[in-house]
């Protein structure tokens, strides 16, 4: 039976991605210096104060101008409510989570952990850069 990791990347590719390594860990503690156990906590709570914030907004703000803006969750809203929305953004959220865990793990298991670390980083900082994004402006927009 073929090892996966040797089929996936030759030993001069790994040796060019080690020199590459310690930059690329470098960066992704730029973006997220803190642990990484944090980040699906965070991205998970983000998630979770959208979903408050956008329910809050759409129902008990008595604006009748507003709505969501997302081609996904205005789908889901349509077809099925606030319930329908919950599914739709937990499944996007824990699929986006798994591929970062996947991702992540795949380089781990290849020796890479900067990469590891990194791909992990910039699969999840994004989502939860534009979750809290989507939070102020739902507040916002609420108190105003």
């Amino acid at each position: 039976m073929t090892n996966p990791t040797k089929v996936l990347m030759s030993p001069r590719s790994i040796r060019r991605g080690r020199t590459a390594e310690r930059l690329v860990t470098q960066l992704s503690r730029i973006v997220w210096p803190w642990r990484l156990g944090w980040l699906v906590p965070l991205v998970a709570l983000l998630a979770a104060l959208d979903l408050i914030s956008t329910y809050l907004l759409l129902e008990h703000s008595g604006k009748t101008y507003v709505y969501e803006s997302g081609p996904l969750a205005a789908w889901a809203l349509t077809k099925g409510g606030y319930n329908s929305l919950y599914i739709a953004n937990a499944l996007g959220v824990g699929f986006l989570c798994a591929v970062a865990i996947g991702v992540s793990r795949l380089y781990a298991r290849l020796g890479l952990e900067g990469f590891a670390r990194a791909a992990y980083v910039l699969a999840l900082v994004p989502y939860a850069i534009a979750a809290f994004v989507a939070v102020a402006n739902n507040v916002v927009l609420t108190l105003l």
